[in-house]
């Protein structure tokens, strides 16, 4: 598992920008870490990377987002599902929200925050994950697999 040190909001950007291109389509992509870690942080810099016009915030309260992106030469990449499932009680309520609609299809990128309150979502084929933790001075660092 890669790990990467990001300094600051800039090197934050920069990893973001990078993950876009390893994104085809299709991926969940759980995020794991503290309150403050950079998780949500994270989820607006790709969508910016990927051309979402709205502003991107967690969400906490309504569980579930879709963002539509900009065609990205390379990749099929039109819509972001973005699940917090910090106020989930158990797995089943995921599905009730609708997640099944959007996990997984060819043209969306499904980002969930606290992936680890579902783990059910580690089975999917398309799964990826990025564990964010603290380093010294102010820094993350990111655990991609």
């Amino acid at each position: 598992m890669p790990t990467i040190t990001v300094k600051n909001l800039l090197e934050m950007r920069k990893f973001a920008r990078e993950f876009v291109d390893t994104l085809k389509g299709g991926e969940i992509v759980g995020l794991i870490g503290d309150l403050g870690a950079g998780k949500t942080t994270f989820v607006q810099l790709l969508s910016a990377a990927l051309g979402v016009k709205k502003p991107v915030r967690s969400p906490t309260f309504i569980l579930m987002q879709i963002f539509d992106t900009r065609a990205r030469k390379g990749t099929r990449v039109r819509r972001i599902c973005h699940v917090d499932a910090y106020r989930l009680k158990n797995e089943m309520e995921l599905f009730a929200i609708g997640f099944e609609d959007f996990a997984g299809q060819s043209d969306v990128v499904t980002l969930v925050e606290w992936a680890d309150r579902v783990p059910i979502i580690k089975q999917l084929p398309s799964y990826r994950e990025i564990r964010f933790g603290f380093g010294p001075e102010d820094a993350r660092v990111l655990e991609v697999s």
